[in-house]
């Protein structure tokens, strides 16, 4: 009952954050609020710009299969035994689930269980999920304040209304990832009686599933192609979702001013940071207030930020839901069972 009345709660704080949010930016006479934009496309029928809708689908469904290539890859190191195609069967019903459930763990939940299910490494299993979400983060914050040194050292930024708001992203996340970079270089020079002794504690003062995320961290530790070929593709998939965005930036924007092309590779990884935090289905809510909030950092418009967060959770939406029903739809692999989603949040 308990956890009945959380999802509820999680639901309603999302609804009415995201209701807040469209609301405050639905200005009535403005040609720049959310209101003028539904007169021009809902009332008057005025046709959106449907290959920027077209891309924006194609290029985030690439992005999405660059998240599933990269766990596939992280399994693979750890010989977990789940083939290609199946990886991509569970990753796309995880990210259904995802697109739906409060938070970004809904989908965690049902791939660990799927993967778990012929597994007797179970708490490995658990383990790479977790890394690899570690990974995506890692790399999606080094990805924003990387490419926003490269544009601002190169001269394409320029010196804008968003140049301080560039200056500052590049410094926090170059900062955030300095710090860690070099706590994961020095884990390198850890001596295997260390490693071996830290374990024992685990085991002994925790639990043994702490002691194998542990140990999996530290086998990938000693993986270094590994990581960087994860972190390589996860730059990849980030390049397609920026592109993504803001595609649907450009759907049912006529006349109004937003953040270039550019500038969308800062915003974007830090609105999916953002649009992870827990308590929101899917990031409903709080990705459109970040979006609208970077977008007027940025000094444009913080509706036109809203209005592309909200077309680009309905792309996240006909992705995930298509997705999910060709996968419902085609043969299961051989010796492989059905996943079971009655115990995933609802």
């Amino acid at each position: 009952m308990i956890r009945v009345l959380l999802n509820i709660l999680k639901y309603l704080l999302a609804l009415g954050l995201l209701t807040y949010v469209i609301y405050s930016n639905w200005l009535p006479g403005n040609e720049n609020g959310l209101e003028a934009v539904w007169q021009k496309h809902m009332v008057e029928g005025k046709p959106i710009h449907l290959l920027f809708l077209l891309a924006s689908l194609l290029l985030f469904f690439m992005g999405v299969c660059g998240t599933l290539i990269r766990w596939h890859l992280m399994m693979l190191a750890q010989d977990m035994g789940i083939g290609f195609w199946n990886t991509i069967r569970i990753g796309f019903i995880g990210f259904f689930f995802n697109t739906l459930l409060p938070g970004s763990v809904g989908g965690d939940l049902v791939k660990a269980a799927a993967v778990c299910r012929n597994q007797s490494r179970r708490s490995v299993a658990v383990t790479i999920i977790l890394l690899d979400r570690a990974i995506a983060l890692w790399g999606l914050i080094f990805f924003s304040g990387a490419s926003g040194t490269i544009f601002l050292l190169a001269g394409y930024l320029g010196d804008g209304s968003g140049a301080p708001a560039t200056r500052s992203i590049i410094k926090i996340t170059m900062s955030f990832c300095g710090i860690t970079g070099l706590g994961w270089f020095l884990l390198g020079w850890l001596p295997q009686w260390r490693v071996d002794r830290f374990e024992g504690r685990l085991r002994k003062w925790v639990a043994g599933p702490a002691a194998e995320f542990w140990l999996t961290f530290w086998r990938y530790r000693c993986k270094p192609l590994v990581v960087i070929q994860s972190l390589f593709i996860s730059w990849a998939g980030h390049v397609c979702l920026t592109l993504s965005f803001f595609c649907a930036a450009q759907v049912l924007r006529d006349e109004q001013s937003i953040p270039g092309v550019l500038e969308h590779f800062l915003i974007v990884p830090l609105g999916l940071v953002i649009q992870a935090a827990p308590m929101f289905p899917g990031g409903a809510g709080i990705g459109e207030f970040g979006y609208g909030a970077l977008y007027s950092w940025f000094g444009t418009d913080r509706a036109m930020g809203v209005l592309a967060s909200l077309v680009q959770r309905l792309v996240t939406w006909i992705i995930g839901i298509t997705a999910y029903l060709v996968i419902l739809s085609l043969p299961l692999p051989k010796n492989q069972a059905p996943i079971d989603t009655s115990n995933s949040p609802s």
